[in-house]
């Protein structure tokens, strides 16, 4: 491998993950700005009443893989340990890496070990001797662990309350791209395809039922006004780790989209973007200050006030968006790469 850690705090574990195993392919770091490009926002519930999700990712990540890269993430679940490890096995065997899943509180290097149970993602990068090398590059972490240590983390990670399958991704690449950065139709395209899902427009890739944009803001509101209303502390503090998750993450979207106008030039609507990350970042904190005090009465009127703000500000940024697409509409309609090339597209 021709290098161990890739440090970017401002990406969710299994992204940063994805972001490490191209480079191995290896593709331009300069180029990694591009693929991170989405800031929507959907909102969906489930059949729990516990469990919803919010999302700024509206598309499917591979489809900029593909376009970007010419490569495909393989994903494949597992509902045994010894399976599992002897797919693995199989992965690194090929000379690429492999990305796995595993409940964070198995995990002997994190911080969460034997405290707190949480969904986690890392890259095993070489198999030698009954023993694994490991990046966890969300934590910074290069080391290894042994089969018999693997077989235990994979075997009770089955067993909590997050997985019923255990993903095993890797990479394959089917044509040698990445060695140019998009040119103006794909940045065009992504700006065009951000403002059509926070205008509610076009669902995309989003799930049946979801509430895309804007619009999402109300779902969002009711989860947290139902927060103080709950009675059960586990119930609560499940929905409570939804939305700060959820928060977390839309924050995080928006300082990547940050990198990516910056990275086109567009420096101006760029700092738009910082300061909507800093908006979600602050409702997340609030949130886990009410979660940690189990004080979401006395929290709510400042989440509320806050979201309002936050609200305020993405649709501050849908009119510069519409702005800057009325400006630099392309010839001919300016249909973007991802119009022609995802079948999913909802055109």
């Amino acid at each position: 491998m021709t290098f161990t850690l890739y440090k970017e705090a401002r990406l969710n574990c299994l992204y940063v993950n994805i972001a490490a195993a191209l480079l191995r392919l290896p593709v331009l770091k300069e180029s990694l700005p591009f693929l991170f490009n989405q800031a929507g926002l959907y909102y969906q519930d489930t059949q729990d009443e516990d469990e919803f999700v919010i999302s700024p990712y509206y598309r499917e990540l591979d489809d900029f893989i593909g376009e970007l890269f010419g490569a495909h993430v393989c994903r494949k679940g597992y509902a045994g340990g010894e399976a599992y490890l002897a797919a693995l096995k199989n992965a690194l065997g090929t000379g690429r890496s492999a990305i796995i899943e595993a409940d964070i509180f198995y995990l002997p290097h994190s911080g969460f070990y034997n405290r707190s149970h949480f969904p986690h993602a890392l890259e095993v990068i070489g198999y030698k001797d009954g023993v694994f090398e490991i990046c966890d590059h969300y934590y910074v972490y290069h080391g290894t662990l042994t089969d018999v240590e693997f077989r235990f983390i994979f075997e009770s990670s089955l067993q909590s309350p997050f997985y019923k399958l255990l993903n095993l991704w890797n990479l394959e690449r089917h044509d040698k791209k990445g060695t140019e950065v998009p040119d103006a139709a794909f940045h065009y395209g992504v700006i065009r395809d951000n403002y059509r899902n926070m205008s509610g427009q076009v669902l995309y890739d989003c799930p049946a039922g979801s509430r895309a944009g804007l619009e999402a803001f109300e779902s969002i509101c009711r989860q947290i006004t139902r927060l103080k209303t709950m009675d059960r502390d586990a119930s609560k503090f499940k929905a409570a780790s939804y939305l700060y998750e959820g928060f977390r993450e839309l924050a995080n979207s928006r300082f990547q989209h940050h990198n990516f106008l910056k990275a086109i030039g567009e420096n101006e609507l760029a700092e738009a973007y910082l300061e909507a990350d800093q908006g979600w970042m602050v409702a997340a904190n609030l949130l886990m200050r009410a979660a940690t005090a189990n004080q979401f009465q006395h929290f709510e009127e400042r989440i509320l006030n806050r979201m309002q703000r936050v609200r305020e500000k993405e649709a501050g940024n849908l009119e510069l968006l519409r702005q800057w697409l009325e400006r630099a509409r392309p010839e001919g309609g300016g249909k973007s790469f991802m119009t022609q090339y995802s079948p999913r597209s909802g055109q």
